[in-house]
């Protein structure tokens, strides 16, 4: 009896609580009472929606043997703290982290309930996952070059979070199998780690990373250490035809401190402190005809000076459709000043400079415009190697089911090693042509695309898409584009600007952890090379529209 009149008494003196507690909250009245989260709700949905129309045996087998993501997997991602004064841009914040985490689709926080006589909030985080557990099977055939890939990957062991792959892949260049591991967030330290082991036709290769990075943008610290080592066979195209080949073995180690210096407003800035060991050699092959590019050692220490401005929106249908699109808008600067030290390894003393800048603009409430800039400075035994990049993309959309879309991508290089000339062709740009169809030091493609966005939906598991686009490109110069030209009897063959015509249909894996968008072209190049066709299909899988 006196248990049932105990807990009656706290019924009733709690009973005026629950009735101060609200859930019309008021954005402004949050951030002007500074409450505190008393409380943080989590709800992990399942891969589908088994409420939805269309649902069969497919979506239940896949949502009964697929483990979800755990709460405290979810909960060490968190920027904010329970018991902790609320700050709506932490929250924010925090989404767009959990959305980046190829495991989740989508993710919502949102403050649910607000109590005036505490003063205090409840938060909700509201994650929806995607499917993990990959087949792999990639393919992709254009310009009479084929590659594949077989294997597995788990991209959310046990609702970790944690990445395991092992496939067997072959393209044009190599094949060999593929072992790697990686971690996003190791026990919630915010600290992430990569192993790989690739055992190729050409080669082995390894690579083991550690990072903490700058998790949030306030982040004080971060820290680096990367070691990689490459080996690959090295083709020369023209026409995307093999003229040269060449072993190429890269070594390579980074390993950088990071602190941020000030933040101001929506302004971050920071500096960074590194290293970077860089050892590249080259073996002839039987197939090789040209005179090898001379081995480098380019290791050096730099100082790189970081501004950032947050300013972020949710945007729909840039590079991805009918999914949220987390884009900043604010200026993004990078600048690197470094210099080569003997005594580190690289054959003499140099400099080196590297600078990028991006923006984004609201023309109006339909029209972007995206922007970026990139240079590259090397000064290195009496030569200077130059290289500018330019980036602009307009997106207009029409309606909710329509958009214009136009891009420029310009590249102007000087004194380029002959290892990494810019080829131009298939996925480089030029969508009709064959992969590695023109190479040289300098490089533009323009691009104008109508798309269609469909609400059309196959099986719950495919969103479908559809385009239609024009192509104009040419990459031209360096020093080794004539004796390539002579090697395969084809000079003066498709040598200037080019044009390609295509319509295409566009199949969004929408709750794959890869986020695979598979591109069915129908192309047709505009040339005088009698080798290719009118009409040809395309098939590819890439990440974006």
């Amino acid at each position: 009896m006196w248990r049932a009149i105990s807990l009656l008494c706290c019924y009733c003196t709690s009973l005026p609580l629950w009735a101060d507690c609200r859930q019309d909250l008021d954005l402004a009245e949050l951030k002007a009472k500074r409450p505190l989260v008393s409380n943080i709700e989590f709800q992990q949905e399942n891969v589908f929606d088994l409420n939805e129309p269309g649902v069969f045996w497919l979506h239940r087998f896949a949502n009964r043997t697929h483990i979800i993501t755990t709460e405290q997997t979810i909960r060490d991602d968190l920027l904010f703290l329970q018991d902790a004064p609320l700050n709506l841009a932490e929250l924010a914040e925090t989404e767009r982290l959990l959305r980046s985490r190829r495991y989740l689709r989508d993710a919502r926080i949102e403050v649910v309930q607000y109590c005036a006589a505490s003063n205090s909030v409840t938060v909700r985080v509201t994650t929806w996952d995607n499917w993990s557990l990959l087949p792999k099977i990639d393919f992709s055939s254009e310009g009479g070059e084929t590659k594949y890939s077989l294997g597995v990957a788990e991209d959310n062991l046990l609702g970790s979070g944690n990445q395991i792959q092992l496939d067997y892949a072959k393209d044009s260049e190599r094949s060999g199998y593929l072992l790697s591991f990686a971690s996003p967030n190791i026990f919630g330290s915010h600290w992430n780690t990569l192993l790989s082991y690739a055992d190729n036709s050409d080669g082995e290769n390894y690579r083991f990373a550690v990072q903490r990075p700058f998790y949030r943008l306030d982040s004080n610290w971060a820290f680096n250490a990367d070691l990689l080592k490459n080996k690959e066979q090295v083709t020369d195209y023209l026409l995307s035809e093999t003229v040269n080949e060449y072993n190429r073995t890269r070594h390579q180690f980074d390993a950088s401190a990071g602190f941020k210096l000030a933040l101001r407003g929506h302004t971050i800035q920071r500096l960074n402190i590194g290293m970077q060991l860089e050892d590249v050699d080259f073996n002839e092959l039987d197939s090789t005809v040209l005179t090898l590019p001379g081995q480098r050692n380019l290791s050096y220490l730099y100082l790189e000076y970081q501004l950032l401005q947050d300013d972020f929106y949710k945007l729909f249908n840039i590079n991805q459709f009918n999914r949220v699109e987390d884009i900043n808008a604010g200026w993004q600067l990078r600048l690197r000043l470094g210099l080569m030290q003997p005594w580190l390894g690289a054959d003499e003393d140099g400099l080196r400079l590297e600078a990028e800048v991006s923006k984004a603009w609201s023309l109006n409430n339909r029209t972007w415009l995206f922007s970026e800039l990139a240079y590259q400075q090397l000064n290195w035994q009496q030569r200077k190697q130059e290289l500018w990049h330019l980036g602009l993309q307009l997106n207009h959309q029409l309606n909710a089911r329509n958009s214009l879309v136009g891009s420029i991508s310009a590249e102007r290089g000087r004194n380029l090693f002959a290892d990494e000339a810019l080829y131009l062709g298939g996925d480089s740009g030029l969508r009709a042509f064959p992969l590695y169809y023109q190479r040289g030091d300098n490089r533009m493609v323009a691009t104008a695309e109508y798309r269609h966005y469909t609400d059309w939906n196959l099986w719950q598991i495919f969103d479908v898409g559809f385009a239609a686009f024009g192509d104009a490109g040419r990459s031209w110069g360096g020093r080794s584009a004539d004796d390539l030209a002579a090697l395969n009897g084809k000079a003066g063959i498709d040598d200037e600007i080019l044009f390609g015509l295509g319509v295409g249909i566009r199949l969004l894996s929408s709750h794959s952890s890869r986020g695979t968008m598979i591109h069915l072209d129908l192309t047709r190049p505009i040339s005088d090379n009698p080798d290719l066709g009118s009409w040809q299909w395309r098939m590819t899988a890439k990440r974006r529209f």
